[in-house]
This record gives C-alpha cells, structure tokens and sequence, in this order.
C-alpha cells in the first residue's frame, strides 16, 4: 500500500459514492470516510470500499470536516476526493515522485466538470484544483468553498499533476440546484460578514448567485470583489472577471461591459476572456472588432470553458456572418462546429 491516504467527506450519497469509491480503491490508497449525518445506505456503502468510515457533527463548515479527515489519516500525505468525482486518470509513481521531492508543495489536479445536454453527459469546462499535500504543513480553510492553506502562512507552491477527475456536481435537478446553492449562499453570507476583506468570498457568491440565475445580484458581488488590488495571474480573479463580464452581457448591460477593454493587457493571455472579449464587442454590434477577437481565441490554447478556443467562436463569427447577410461564409463556420447542437440547428435554418 502506498503511503497516501484519499480522504472524503460525505453526507446523504447513496447514489454516487460507490462510483467514486471504485474508482480510486485500484490504487492501493488509505481510505478514509468521513460522514457528516447520512440518513440513508451513504455509510453502508462506503464500508465496503474505505479502510474508515468515521462520525463527525456537522457543524455548517465544511473545513472542519476536512480537517477532521486529515487528523484520522494514517498518513502525511493527502489526496482529496468528493462524492461527485471519479477518477478518470491517475499518475501513482508521480504521486511518489511528487511526496518524496516535492514535499513542500500542493499537487493540483485537472477537473472535467460534466453536465447532461441532449441526455449526454458533455464536458462544461475544464478547472484545476489543489488535492493532493502534506497535511502537517497545509489545513483547510472557510466554511464553504473552503481553501488549502499553509499552517506555517507561506504562498502554496502549487503544480499541476498527471490527474484528471471526473465531476458530476453540477449535475443536478433544478430543485437539487436550488436547495443546493442557497444552502450555499446562506454559509457564504455568513463567512463573508466575518471576513469582509476576502475578495475570493465575494466571487463564490457571485457565482452562486449566478447558478441561481439571479445575474443582476451576481454583478453586485463581482464588482465588490474586484474592487481589491488583486493578481491577474490567479486563477480565480481570471475566473470572477470573466463572470462578471458574462453577467453584464445576461442582464443587457453591454456599454458598461465595454469598459473591459480598461483591463485587455492584463487578460489579454487568458482564452476564455479573449473569446468574452469578442461577445462583448458583438453585443455592442462592433462586428470587426469582435471577429477579431473571435479569431484570436481560435488561436489560443484551451480555457476553462469548453470550446472556448474551438466551436463557440466559430459559432459566433457564423451569426455575425448570418447577420451581414452572407449565408455562405455563415453555413461553412456552422459547418465547422462539429456537433455543437445551436451550431447543427443554425446549418438547417441558415439560407
């Protein structure tokens, strides 16, 4: 067995925590099962695959949970797993290259965050998040949307490993949803009047705010949370500016997101806000300029966002396109969607 312990926090995922428990069982892990209150088989199940399933009194932060699990590891080492992800693919000999060398730093793994469209589970995006660590010098943080942080206060060293998970959390029923993400917003309010001057908490609620649709309060809490001097190199103000633009451009605000091009040089690297970039010009019908961009991004490597470098701006310089009046030019950049489904619908309608 190797001397890293899967650690994984759980409450009430009878239906998904056996297809993540067998997912990782194969590779000789410790695994440690922490409940947080289940009422139904969640504990039954995960006894068949965990070297520990232990109790832990949920107390509305979910960093107290985790490190719960750290404590009742059996070894220093730390991978982090949720109910809702399986592993897709794992490197073990870099995950033992990377404790015995590299043991000041946090291992980030790449994650494909899946939703149904057209009854397919179809990659969304594509995020990158800190699991794998030594637990006596890094602890969680924030009792939602909680953050690896180093005990002894020093920047995370963070590299990116030859792991991909697979994410279903987004997956969801609009009432799962929306119980969900209120639940959510709810701990996140709370955090926030307790740390006012944490930008990445005014992000979360933005983005919570966005999944519930409420687009006008998610632009009240980006542009709290960039208000602060913040580095564009991090991947979550890249992230918040890019919600936010997209936030602007759901709730008509198109002139106000113009005002982006203030800020171009600083994002200018960063894929998913070029191709922003190009709908932000084409909802202010400066058509030039968002070909531009479109054709930019088509050049860049992969965002976040799926497709972002591939079929969504080829689908946007083909409504351009469509809408100057050449068909034509519009059928062929369609044509080159793939089987991206607004992109097939456009290819039969487009004369």
């Amino acid at each position: 067995m190797h001397p890293i312990s899967v650690c994984i926090i759980a409450k009430n995922e009878e239906a998904r925590i056996e297809q993540c428990l067998q997912s990782i069982k194969p590779f000789g892990f410790e695994i440690v099962v922490v409940d947080t209150g289940s009422t139904d088989r969640t504990k039954e199940i995960a006894a068949g695959y965990a070297d520990k399933v232990l109790d832990f009194a949920w107390c509305d932060d979910f960093s107290a949970a985790r490190n719960f699990s750290l404590r009742e590891a059996s070894n220093n080492w730390i991978f982090m797993i949720d109910c809702d992800e399986t592993v897709k693919e794992i490197d073990v000999e870099e995950l033992n290259y990377f404790r015995k060398h590299l043991s000041d730093s946090v291992g980030s793994v790449s994650r494909e965050n899946l939703v149904t469209e057209n009854g397919v589970l179809t990659l969304n995006n594509t995020d990158y998040t800190e699991r794998f660590f030594n637990k006596k010098l890094y602890r969680y943080t924030g009792m939602i949307h909680e953050q690896l942080t180093p005990i002894r206060g020093n920047e995370i060293p963070a590299l990116l490993l030859h792991t991909t998970l697979l994410h279903t959390g987004y997956d969801m029923t609009p009432e799962e949803r929306e119980a969900k993400y209120r639940r959510n917003f709810t701990l996140l309010e709370k955090q926030a009047e307790a740390d006012p001057e944490n930008p990445y908490l005014y992000y979360q609620l933005g983005k919570t705010c966005e999944i519930l649709e409420d687009f006008a309060r998610a632009c009240t809490y980006y542009d709290k949370g960039l208000e602060f001097d913040l580095d564009p190199e991090l991947a979550y103000v890249q992230a918040m500016v890019v919600s936010y633009g997209n936030a602007l451009l759901r709730t008509g605000q198109t002139e106000t997101a113009l005002g982006f091009e203030s800020i171009y040089d600083e994002f200018s690297s960063v894929t998913d806000f070029v191709y922003l970039m190009g709908n932000i010009y084409k909802d202010n019908g400066m058509f030039e300029q968002a070909l531009e961009q479109y054709q930019k991004a088509l050049q860049m490597p992969d965002g976040r966002q799926n497709g972002a470098n591939s079929f969504l701006p080829l689908y946007q310089c083909g409504e351009i396109f469509e809408r100057l009046g050449d068909a034509e030019t519009a059928r062929a950049l369609y044509a080159q969607c793939g089987d991206f489904a607004p992109a097939v619908q456009k290819r039969g309608q487009c004369v």
